[in-house]
């Protein structure tokens, strides 16, 4: 998995401007010769997110991911998985994989899930055909200027 420049520093200042709640949102990017290139985290609003939960509203994620596919102009990018912060320095819950697994399903390549730390760890899970898979990852992809 590359993970472009710009995208931990977007993540990071969503997270914090959403403190002391959770916020998430989605992924975009590109399936490239078997790796993930993720491009730009987009933030999903949640207007019941807690401390300790935040929920991805579809018709909201919807509308979210077409807005951001017809404004960044870009034929590579689509959905490649989710984003949230934790308030608390823990990784993704059991929920979180379960989700992740049970959403990767439905698309015949690896669906990410990135979990944002208040000590800005990126805690990092992939799932594909419904199972967590082991993932790599690069922050930079060199074929990539931010």
């Amino acid at each position: 998995m590359w993970l472009a420049g710009p995208v931990a520093t977007e993540i990071a200042g969503l997270a914090s401007a959403a403190r002391p709640r959770e916020t998430g949102g989605l992924l975009v990017g590109w399936w490239d010769d078997g790796a993930l290139v993720v491009r730009h985290a987009l933030e999903v609003p949640d207007q019941r997110a807690t401390r300790f939960s935040w929920t991805r509203r579809p018709r909201v994620a919807k509308r979210v991911l077409q807005t951001a596919l017809a404004d960044l102009d870009h034929p590579l990018l689509g959905y490649i998985g989710d984003w949230h912060s934790h308030p608390e320095v823990c990784g993704a819950s059991g929920r979180d994989i379960w989700s992740l697994a049970a959403t990767s399903e439905q698309y015949a390549y690896p669906l990410l899930l990135i979990v944002h730390l208040p000590d800005e760890t990126l805690d990092i899970s992939a799932a594909h055909g419904g199972r967590a898979c082991s993932v790599s990852v690069s922050r930079q992809d060199p074929r990539i200027h931010s």
